[in-house]
């Protein structure tokens, strides 16, 4: 825009807002944020190709924008005047009214309507005029700017997607191309989330502060009028892990830390109240951030106040404090909390279940002498592998008396779907699947037209050929499935084999 300007116009964006984006497509979200700090309840965007417009119902801008504006669009002015007018409008939340020449448009109008007056500036091919008043026919209304950029040259998908992000959380109703955004939480996949109050002593207005679902570390998001302007990470802050969004201008400081941490301790308050209730899924994650908390400051109040350990063979948890009173009374025993078929001999002892996170805790940073049992030698209960092995010989035993299998079907007599069915259940039983747990390698598989009592058997002739029965309806429920989603054969294979 070497015409409108006689200084380096991408030099200042780059530090105009040196905590924010870099992306010379974040220009409309700063009319947005522009628009909201004057007052507006609505702004509406327009974007297309070679235009974009920017329309809101704020009180419109001020007499001090308003000459900014001026000497910014005026050929006339001086270089060291333009200089002083970019840098009265930059801040560390955004580059602010700088936005409008961002994409160096061919041409600019600016339609302004306050209480005290109404103006228009327009900008085209080095030519600048301004008018005290606006056409009747404006969309303007009563009060409120329509900035108008036209002849762009510019990512319109990425300005877009960009506008999607950071005016989700807005509060006030911005509209793309009349598509609403906004009114969504400033947090996501988030366990549990708590409003903050305002407190003017460390400029806060608004903001929440939840616990991830996932993740060891603290994520910021500072906020000015529902639009980031500064997103970090931190590590724990005092033993909590926990995210934020806070609508402040100050910048993070030490204070303000410490505010989110209280709200932080509240939240985890909450959830080691409701650890007996939540899901499974919710419950391990209980335990990570609770046991960290623990593990980084040598407090074990939070964990107090809840019982994550079960004992063995038993419905029964047990808190911390009752761990402990055990311990004091004598030697405390525990077995892995993995579920697999060891059987341990336990002697009318109380013994834990502990998962590796928990006997993690107890004995390297809590102290609490914990001695593991080891294994018996042999099954407690031998009827589930003697049932196994009479359900095998019966199996054999009416296989022998079914008669041969018919003719097996050439691939030509097969449908695609079944084709598809023989190759991905071939491969699963090679073990190529993600997750064979049924493995038969070298195992030839095979379609013959016959509806028979088991879905397959295996050649009389050829012990390494699997014989499926085309016509089982257990066999066409398997095909049909395949078809769809080939993973679902690890649902089929127990059933067919």
């Amino acid at each position: 825009m070497s015409n409108l300007f006689s200084i380096d116009v991408e030099a200042h964006l780059k530090k105009a807002a040196s905590y924010t984006f870099g992306s010379s497509a974040h220009y409309p979200v700063e009319l947005v944020r522009a628009a909201l700090r004057r007052g507006a309840t609505q702004v509406d965007v327009h974007l297309s190709r070679d235009r974009l417009q920017v329309i809101d119902n704020g009180c419109g801008l001020d007499a001090a924008a308003v000459k900014t504006l001026n000497i910014l669009m005026d050929p006339q002015e001086s270089e060291a005047l333009k200089e002083e007018a970019i840098e009265s409008i930059q801040n560390h939340q955004g580059m602010g009214l700088l936005a409008i020449f961002a994409s160096n448009p061919r041409e600019i109008l600016v339609e302004n309507s306050s209480s005290s007056s109404r103006l228009q500036l327009y900008y085209k091919k080095n030519l600048f005029k301004k008018s005290g008043s606006i056409q009747a026919s404006s969309a303007v209304g009563t009060n409120g700017t329509r900035i108008t950029l036209m002849g762009l040259h510019r990512d319109v998908e990425r300005e877009k997607q960009l506008l999607e992000a950071f005016c989700r959380s807005v509060r006030q109703e911005v509209r793309l191309n009349h598509r609403s955004l906004g009114g969504q939480p400033f947090l996501s996949g988030q366990m549990a989330v708590i409003e903050l109050s305002p407190l003017k002593s460390i400029s806060v207005s608004l903001g929440q502060v939840g616990i991830p679902l996932t993740g060891r570390i603290c994520h910021f998001r500072l906020l000015d009028q529902g639009i980031p302007w500064h997103h970090f990470s931190l590590p724990p802050q005092k033993g909590f892990i926990f995210d934020a969004a806070v609508e402040t201008t100050a910048g993070m400081t030490k204070d303000l830390v410490d505010y989110l941490v209280q709200y932080a301790h509240r939240l985890y308050q909450w959830l080691g109240q409701r650890y007996t209730t939540a899901e499974p899924v919710h419950r391990d994650r209980i335990e990570e951030l609770l046991f960290t908390h623990c593990r980084l400051t040598n407090d074990d109040s939070l964990v107090m106040q809840f019982a994550p350990f079960s004992l063995y063979n038993s419905r029964r948890f047990l808190s911390l404090r009752q761990v402990k009173e055990k311990a004091g009374r004598g030697l405390l025993y525990a077995v892995p909390g993995h579920r697999d078929r060891l059987r341990y001999h336990t002697a009318h002892k109380t013994v834990l279940s502990l998962t590796r996170e928990q006997a993690d805790l107890l004995i390297n940073h809590l102290n609490i002498p914990i001695t593991f049992l080891s294994p018996a030698a042999h099954r407690v209960n031998p009827m589930p592998a003697v049932w196994y092995s009479l359900k095998r010989g019966f199996r054999r035993f009416i296989l022998s008396l079914l008669p041969g299998p018919k003719k097996v079907l050439e691939p030509g007599q097969l449908t695609q779907g079944q084709r598809l069915f023989i190759a991905v259940l071939t491969q699963y039983l090679d073990g190529q699947g993600e997750f064979s747990l049924i493995q038969r390698p070298g195992v030839q598989v095979l379609l013959i037209p016959s509806r028979g009592p088991f879905p397959c058997i295996v050649s009389k002739k050829n012990k390494k050929q699997l014989l499926i029965r085309r016509d089982h309806p257990l066999v066409q429920e398997a095909v049909r499935a395949v078809q769809v989603d080939p993973r679902d054969i690890e649902l089929f294979t127990p059933l067919l084999i």
